[in-house]
């Protein structure tokens, strides 16, 4: 599995600035040499990253001003759009969200049977694979299953949370639903995860749908780190 291009890194890891509000719209960034020195990447790296997110309508660049947060304008169909779960959900010890990075992603058609393929209403699967890094330790190994029908190719990489994932490549998801359990490390998830045999890890299984009730993705993200929580708010 190929590492990470740091172009790449330096885009999620923006994303994840502006999604957490650590870049609130209208703040004004540092310039390209500035922001290059700061994400420890080249200046042609860095305006690569740059540019992307511009044309997401997440940057705006304007002449004598520099480049601004800004608000994408919402289409049509996604002006209601929930504000949907990402790893948000997830705590350490201090309550802080764990700032999650893809270290390593793959992908790959393949048929599926079961309750999975009853699930997503197809026996054939677009699988990604990717080994998720928090504070440059390996923090969980995630799995992410969707209808080749939907998607017969997807760059694991454009984001970390499967919201915007799924949002980058064209799928709103209108819901989110979670389900956590427990399970035994095995001796291929103990190596990948660099953990002892048989260490607990609290898996967390996501399926999102969108408008119509029709699955677009299942998710299943095992993670390692023993002081991760999740955390649900409640209003009476």
């Amino acid at each position: 599995m190929a590492r990470v291009p740091l172009y790449r890194q330096a885009e999620t890891e923006m994303l994840r600035r502006i999604r957490t509000g650590d870049w609130p719209v209208g703040q004004r960034l540092g310039n390209e040499f500035e922001l290059a020195e700061e994400f420890g990447v080249s200046q042609g790296t860095m305006r690569r990253a740059l540019m992307t997110l511009e044309a997401q309508g997440l940057l705006a660049r304007k002449p004598g001003r520099g480049t601004i947060v800004s608000e994408p304008a919402a289409k049509p169909d996604e002006a209601a759009a929930p504000d949907l779960p990402g790893f948000d959900r997830l705590a350490l010890p201090d309550g802080a969200a764990p700032k999650l990075e893809v270290f390593r992603s793959r992908s790959g058609s393949q048929r599926v049977d079961g309750d999975l393929a009853e699930l997503l209403g197809e026996a054939r699967a677009l699988v990604i694979e990717r080994m998720l890094k928090q504070g440059g330790i390996r923090f969980a190994l995630d799995q992410i299953i969707l209808p080749e029908s939907l998607l017969n190719a997807c760059d694991g990489e454009a984001a970390v949370d499967l919201p915007d994932l799924l949002l980058a490549h064209g799928v709103q998801a209108t819901g989110i639903e979670d389900r956590l359990t427990a399970s035994m490390c095995s001796m291929g998830e103990s190596v990948a995860l660099e953990v002892d045999r048989n260490s607990a890890l609290l898996v967390l299984t996501r399926v999102a749908r969108d408008a119509s009730g029709r699955v677009l993705a299942q998710q299943m993200l095992k993670m390692a780190e023993g002081d991760v929580g999740y955390t649900v708010g409640l209003k009476g």
